[in-house]
């Protein structure tokens, strides 16, 4: 979420949808999860099952209706339920390099536009994060949120001494939320896989169960935060809010509110005379010197968490989810990164194991396709994200070599910066970026071998 300090005044101020009353017990949250997966699966199987004896034409309206469906589906559950499915919605969200524009269209309106709380139903749990009354530390804070997500909401707030600050209060029951949504989602995943091979997520469950209750410790949110600033001090273009430590807890972070234009917006950031592609190359260099130069990176830059300012300067905000790679892994990423960039089969493979992963049979096609959902696809191609029919292609690759011989381990890292590239795809693909990614990543590579 983006910690957010955010965009315009007209965002800021915009009226959230109504809330609901949360279910708060694990039947409560179970079946409306399981309606709408059954729902979704039978509408894709049906036009699956109905394809051959229609039209291409109509099987295609019959696609892009389904896709507005499920879509609409997913957002109504999420809001119902809010927890994980809503952090789940913001990150299918951003990847329009590789969902339907329906999905993509109907999933970013929670994008920091989660329905928000009243703050007087978390006064209290600020002041007793605070141990003081409000007014003791806030000369005055906004009741309206700048922003609001799906583990907490962000208020803009002025401290006695002047200073603007945000204040992200994280929602009392969050954490019995989540912990009964992982237990809902384990089941259906694990059910689904049985019943349909090519929808085993089991690998992006265990990334779930292992990142998300760090999301929830903002102690360790604002210590990724500094070290992120530290590695990143030489570059101007890019700016991280400083921490008011003495205020944060590990359920409230107090911090410096640093305003900007969220990142897709591109009509807001051409009247503001920004260059969309200097961004997009920005963005780029900035996760490019994280992952491959030091081997602690953002794990989660979705549209919401990243602000553009004139330059460009980027802000980048919400450290819950970051990743600091085990002794000898960044070598590993480099060496994976170069080998896939000069297409080199062998070495690929032999990357991918000596990072952990372990296929069925050692027939080295599965690995290869990885290294194209890695990266491969991209270079290929020639942009900083995928088109549509390379992804289309791509995937019917995948799916066939992982049939072949599946996957039977994976490293939970490379999964975590096989997610941060979807996402910056997704964004390079709204920014239109005109990145050159093989020209791009060799310096990096060549610093951070």
């Amino acid at each position: 979420m983006a910690a957010a300090q955010a965009g315009s005044e007209a965002m800021q101020r915009a009226t959230p949808p109504a809330r609901r009353a949360r279910p708060l017990q694990s039947r409560q949250r179970f079946v409306p999860v399981a309606r709408m997966v059954a729902r979704i699966y039978a509408g894709y199987k049906g036009i699956q099952l109905l394809g051959r004896a229609l039209g291409e034409d109509r099987v295609d309206w019959m696609y892009h209706r389904q896709h507005r469906m499920a879509a609409e589906a997913i957002y109504e559950t999420a809001t119902q339920l809010e927890g994980l499915l809503i952090k789940a919605c913001q990150f299918l969200g951003t990847r329009a390099d590789i969902l339907p524009d329906e999905f993509i269209e109907v999933l970013s309106r929670l994008q920091d536009r989660v329905p928000a709380r009243p703050f007087s139903e978390l006064a209290a749990h600020v002041e007793d994060q605070l141990r003081r009354p409000i007014a003791a530390v806030f000369a005055e804070i906004d009741p309206h949120p700048v922003a609001s997500a799906s583990l907490a909401q962000v208020h803009r707030a002025v401290l006695h001494n002047g200073q603007e600050v945000a204040v992200k209060v994280q929602y009392p029951e969050i954490a019995a939320l989540v912990d009964v949504d992982l237990q809902n989602l384990g089941f259906l995943i694990n059910l689904l896989a049985r019943v349909e091979h090519s929808f085993d997520l089991r690998l992006v469950l265990r990334e779930i169960k292992r990142y998300v209750p760090l999301e929830l410790d903002f102690q360790n949110e604002a210590q990724n935060a500094e070290r992120i600033r530290a590695n990143l001090r030489h570059r101007g273009d890019v700016v991280i809010p400083q921490i008011v430590h003495e205020l944060t807890t590990s359920k409230l972070l107090v911090m410096e509110y640093l305003p900007g234009i969220r990142v897709t917006d591109v009509d807001r950031l051409s009247a503001a005379g920004i260059d969309k592609h200097a961004v997009a190359q920005t963005l780029t260099e900035i996760f490019c010197h994280q992952i491959l130069v030091d081997g602690f990176f953002h794990a989660d830059p979705h549209p919401g968490n990243i602000l553009v300012r004139p330059g460009p300067q980027l802000v980048l905000l919400d450290f819950g989810l970051a990743k600091d790679f085990p002794a000898g892994f960044r070598q590993g990423v480099t060496k994976l990164a170069a080998a896939i960039l000069m297409q080199d089969r062998s070495t690929i493979a032999q990357a991918f194991r000596d990072l952990g992963f372990q296929t069925k049979n050692p027939d080295v096609d599965t690995l290869v396709a990885l290294g194209d959902a890695f990266l491969g696809q991209v270079v290929r191609s020639g942009k900083a994200y995928a088109d549509e029919a390379l992804i289309e292609q791509f995937s019917k690759d995948l799916s066939q070599a992982l049939r072949a011989n599946p996957l039977v381990e994976a490293p939970s890292d490379i999964l975590l910066v096989v997610r941060v590239m979807g996402l910056l795809s997704g964004i390079g693909k709204q920014l239109d970026s005109r990145v050159d990614p093989l020209g791009l990543m060799l310096p990096f590579l060549q610093a951070g071998g």
